[in-house]
């Protein structure tokens, strides 16, 4: 019996020398240090306020405690776009914080440049709502061991994905853009005008209202998802849709057009934007499924559109 106690002990005891070897190789720094960016397919959105910026930046692995500032260099490399469907972003749209160095701070494991978006040229491209213009970065230089480039296989296959690079593609959506509260009254009309059937969609708890999608068209136009009780909806991959394009004028009155391939044709219209409240209140007239309805819509933002916002990758 006491052969076996000891036996136990012993055993415990090479355990916790075992357990104490593993954790002092676990705080000690790696032989080597690499830079390299986290994702190589990042999609970033940006809300068109007047300031339009965003970081873009590697990543220091190696060690457990960085004492001193590190750098890499880095180049916009248009061959990345090759054997893909994105446009370079042309040069008159952005300005970067430095033009070709990323420093990594003491003390901190990120280094990153700043990327500022010129607004007025940027949003006066048609296709800068959507995913077509991409900056393509790759790493240069670097004041640590290594950039991580990858590994193959003798017959050319990945062994280990490299990460010397990065196609950022980025995109912009409207202020108006996001989800919101749908509350409002919808009247069927006869011929003559008259009132013959009455829907009312409002309750006063908000968060309980219906919501509409307003998604962007360009930097004061949207889509709703729906005009009055006619929601849009996607059936195998066929749109059937009632939706309305609200044009924002620079007075905050609203312009309600009927959106492309809507079912619906506006009759008369009239609407305003209240910009601290961000809410829309409409009046219009349509015709839908050959009757005609007489609407007054109020449209509530749910949330700001960059609080809806998440980390996305292109495919």
């Amino acid at each position: 019996m006491k052969k076996l106690k000891l036996s136990l002990l012993l055993s415990m005891l090479a355990l916790a020398l075992a357990a104490c070897d593993d954790y002092e190789e676990y705080i000690k720094d790696n032989e080597f240090t690499a830079v390299y960016f986290g994702t190589q397919k990042p999609l970033r959105t940006i809300v068109a306020y007047d300031e339009m910026k965003f970081k873009v930046g590697v990543t220091l692995a190696g060690r457990r405690d960085n004492k001193q500032d590190e750098w890499a260099t880095f180049e916009v490399d248009p061959s990345l776009l090759t054997n893909t469907s994105f446009k370079l972003l042309p040069k008159e749209y952005y300005t970067l914080s430095d033009e070709n160095r990323m420093v990594i701070p003491a003390g901190k494991f990120i280094g990153d440049v700043t990327v500022t978006l010129n607004k007025a040229a940027f949003t006066s491209d048609p296709l800068a709502h959507t995913n077509t213009y991409a900056l393509p970065l790759r790493l240069k230089e670097t004041s640590v061991d290594s950039i991580l480039l990858g590994k193959l296989d003798l017959d050319g296959g990945v062994l280990t994905p490299a990460k010397d690079y990065t196609v950022l593609v980025v995109k912009y959506i409207s202020p108006l853009h996001g989800v919101y509260y749908h509350k409002g009254t919808q009247r069927k009309l006869d011929n003559a005008g008259n009132v013959t059937e009455e829907t009312v969609y409002s309750t006063t708890d908000l968060s309980k209202n219906q919501t509409w999608n307003l998604t962007t068209l360009a930097l004061n136009e949207v889509e709703t998802s729906g005009a009055g009780t006619f929601v849009t909806t996607t059936v195998n991959n066929v749109k059937n849709s009632f939706g309305l394009k609200l044009i924002r004028n620079a007075d905050n009155t609203v312009t309600i057009e009927k959106a492309a391939g809507s079912k619906v044709t506006i009759l008369q219209s009239s609407g305003t934007y209240d910009a601290t409240k961000r809410e829309f209140n409409l009046e219009y007239r349509f015709t839908a499924n050959g009757s005609t309805y007489s609407v007054t819509d109020q449209l509530i933002l749910r949330q700001a559109p960059e609080l809806d916002l998440r980390f996305e990758e292109w495919q």
